[in-house]
């Protein structure tokens, strides 16, 4: 069966960061993704083998300040990667 978990980063920009864009990637995030920067939606991805990446330069604080980043992911239901007792993603345990 799936689940729901949360991951957080707290983190604050040095000054020699003013001014550059900033872009959050991720590899992959099996199933579903919300990621939320500084209490703010960045964006969603649903599809849990696909790289993809959001913009947040606008949703940081300035530099010395503290920004944080918290990714809730979802798996929900029986996965289809669980096959005979072995565990393909990380995110799923055999009954």
């Amino acid at each position: 069966m799936g689940g729901t978990g949360w991951y957080r980063k707290h983190f604050t920009l040095d000054k020699s960061d003013a001014g550059k864009t900033a872009i959050l990637r991720f590899d992959g995030v099996y199933m579903e993704a919300e990621v939320w920067v500084n209490g703010k939606l960045a964006g969603n991805h649903v599809y849990g083998y696909t790289p993809f990446w959001f913009d947040i330069t606008s949703l940081l604080n300035e530099p010395g300040k503290d920004n944080v980043i918290a990714v809730k992911v979802s798996n929900t239901g029986r996965n289809s990667r669980c096959i005979r007792d072995r565990v393909f993603t990380g995110m799923c345990t055999s009954p």
